[in-house]
């Protein structure tokens, strides 16, 4: 008799031992997530650089941002870069003005490292967007791109977007899953057509965008 109980004790333990292990892991996994998860948000940067891998490169003198937060992890937003150049020509997205590019992305925030607790958020084009470069140069561009985001575990207002490459390539190059597993990140890929001819080829953004939030937040991490 006293052996049994033992035994059913024992069982019990373990059970609860293995739901806990299951609860902790599921918040773990829940992480990193943007309290509250609903909101507006607004940004502004300044000068940025669209760059090929072959080096075709796109400069802008600055641009906004507006949109929502969505849930924990994502977000909607529409951003429009301004004073846009390239191939000597002035650039617009379809139906901007002379020099603008405007795009719609939807965000969602992954960690890039768990030890470190590093959060970036992924932004990726509802569409593929044409950009035209005067009457003679097209370009195609589609995708995502990765940046890093901060503050994380901090309560704030203010938020950070810095995007930075190399010779086309996005860094970080890799992120954590929502499984929680690294992969190699999304990328953007862009085509020209006209005066320069390539075919879909990587490229990266760089610069940095200071956010605001509608109400104090914080990315738990």
């Amino acid at each position: 008799m006293l052996a049994t109980r033992i035994r059913t004790v024992g069982l019990a333990l373990m059970a609860v031992f293995a739901m806990s292990a299951i609860v902790a892991s599921a918040a773990s996994a829940a992480l990193p997530e943007q309290v509250p998860a609903t909101g507006l948000i607004s940004g502004t940067s300044g000068a940025s650089t669209f760059e090929t891998k072959s080096g075709e490169k796109v400069k802008c003198s600055s641009s906004s941002v507006m949109g929502d937060l969505t849930g924990a992890k994502t977000s909607s937003s529409k951003i429009a870069f301004k004073g846009c150049e390239a191939f000597g020509f002035k650039c617009s997205s379809s139906g901007a003005a002379s020099g603008e590019i405007v795009l719609n992305v939807t965000g969602e925030i992954f960690y890039l490292n768990t030890t470190t607790k590093e959060v970036g958020l992924l932004n990726t084009l509802t569409a593929e967007l044409t950009i035209k470069c005067s009457a003679f140069q097209t370009l195609k561009v589609k995708g995502s791109t990765l940046c890093p985001l901060t503050p994380v575990n901090t309560k704030t207002t203010k938020e950070t977007l810095t995007c930075k490459e190399t010779k086309g390539v996005q860094e970080p190059t890799e992120y954590f899953n929502l499984a929680g597993v690294k992969e190699k990140a999304p990328i953007t890929e862009t085509k020209g057509e006209g005066l320069k001819n390539f075919a879909f080829e990587q490229s990266a953004l760089l610069g940095t965008t200071s956010l605001t939030l509608g109400t104090e937040g914080e990315i738990k991490a």
